[in-house]
């Protein structure tokens, strides 16, 4: 019931949001709401997806809000490294206190990226086929080496889909199942070469 005032009626849902950078690098932000699976092993569920491109901090904590009323959002992770996100995590925790503040390290983005190939190669994740910019979104990240020879992951901020937002929030939302989290159902790992 999409346009329903509370499209999943009370099943939970999980809330990503990926701050918009302060680089001018073609970084726009986004707020992504997922539903989890009903049962250990299921399917996630990418239900809906807001860019937030030329808002102030006030005005993306306030979308974020409005999920909250429309969703029974039991989770919220919230990118706060570096652009305005610090500051859409101090209003959102006034009104969901549960919020959590990822800061994106080497470390933090290999796990959000890992995790999201986890779901995808076991086919446990769902998203609307109309979703094109999700799908270029989750195309423009890539792996890439540090000038010190670490492993990360980086978006390509060229191909127009600014700096793959809609990835980055929707795994801030699925992370909130532990890599390895589905272990009560089939056994499954991931190796990265």
């Amino acid at each position: 019931k999409p346009f329903a005032p509370r499209p999943m009626g009370n099943r939970p849902v999980w809330i990503g949001y990926d701050a918009n950078g302060s680089s001018g690098n073609g970084d726009s932000g986004a707020v992504v709401v997922v539903v989890p699976p009903a049962v250990p092993g299921g399917r996630f569920r990418t239900v809906e997806t807001r860019r937030v491109q030329g808002l102030e901090f006030e005005a993306q904590a306030k979308v974020i809000e409005e999920f909250t009323f429309r969703y029974n959002v039991e989770h919220i992770g919230i990118d706060v490294t570096g652009g305005h996100g610090d500051a859409v995590y101090q209003i959102v925790k006034r009104f969901f206190p549960a919020a959590i503040p990822y800061t994106f390290t080497l470390s933090s983005k290999r796990t959000l990226v890992l995790k999201m190939l986890q779901l995808m190669r076991a086919g446990r994740w769902e998203y609307d086929r109309s979703e094109r910019e999700l799908v270029s979104a989750f195309n423009a990240v890539r792996k890439t080496k540090t000038q010190a020879g670490f492993i990360t992951y980086e978006t390509d901020r060229a191909r127009g889909v600014s700096h793959g937002d809609l990835a980055w929030a929707t795994m801030l939302a699925v992370i909130n199942e532990p890599v390895g989290g589905e272990h009560d159902a089939a056994p499954f790992s991931v190796t990265e070469f």
